[in-house]
Formats: C-alpha cells, structure tokens, sequence
C-alpha cells in the first residue's frame, strides 16, 4: 500500500540532486532517469487519487484472509485507473463542449490507464515479492488453510 509512497521519495532522492546542480548526465543515464522524474512530477496527479485508495484498501482489509488481500492488490491497479479517469474528467469539466469533453477524456484516459496499469502492477510486484522474501525468510508466519466443516 505504501509502495508508491516509497517509490516517490527515492525518485525525488534520485531527481532533486540532478536538477538543483544542474549535473551533466549521459543519453542513456538521461533515458533511464526520464521516467523517474515524470513519476516525482506526477504526484500532482496520482497523490489524492492514490490516497483515496489506499485508505479504502487498509479500510477494506481489516480481518481479511491473505488470498483476499492478494486478489485485491492484482485487482487494485484497475480500480486506481478508474480513480485517476474520474480525476481527469473532474479537470476536464468546464469543456467547450460535449464533444471537447469526450475527445479530452478518451486521450486521457488512454494514457493515464497505460501509466496507471503499468506503474501499478510495478508497485504491486515489488510489494508481493517483498512479501514473499519476508515469507520465505520466516519474519511473515504463512497463513494456515481455513478448514470446513462437513
């Protein structure tokens, strides 16, 4: 849950030296860095969106199996799209038109769901393979099958 958070402040670790002394980087350091400072600036936007879902997960999971939370988190990144898609048609409301309206959010939505989709199945990746690494080092306990009775 707080992967992007994380992720945000050593993107801002990484861009606020290499912008604030003007440091000479090569292309392919200047390639690799591009995204990360897309992603430091675009807290503008995915901050509030973000947040929102956050809190409704930590809400959501109270007393939740780990299978549940698991399904959730690959769910999640969907349901962050659909946040940032009803943001963007929130800026997107004083239009000209009804046409400008549509055109504006079908070209935004397109693009913030390809970040969204792609940025969080990153963070929900590196998250579940955290887990997992804290499963496998025994700091997590495995969560025990739940048994049925007959």
């Amino acid at each position: 849950m707080f992967t992007p958070f994380i992720l945000w402040g050593i993107s801002l670790l990484v861009i606020l030296p290499v912008s604030m002394f003007n440091i000479e980087i090569s292309e392919a350091w200047n390639l690799i860095l591009t995204p990360v400072a897309f992603f430091a600036i675009g807290v503008i936007l995915w901050f509030f969106p973000y947040t929102i879902l956050a809190i409704g997960l930590w809400i959501w999971s109270k007393n939740r199996s780990t299978a549940e939370l698991r399904n959730m988190a690959l769910t999640s990144p969907l349901l962050f799209f659909i946040l940032l898609s009803l943001e963007a048609a929130l800026v997107n409301l004083p239009a000209e038109s009804i046409m400008e309206f549509t055109k504006n959010l079908l070209e935004q939505s397109l693009l913030l769901g390809v970040v969204s989709l792609v940025f969080g199945y990153l963070c929900v990746g590196i998250a579940l393979g955290i887990f997992k690494m804290l499963q496998a080092k025994e700091l997590i306990a495995k969560e025990a099958p739940l048994l049925t009775g007959n």
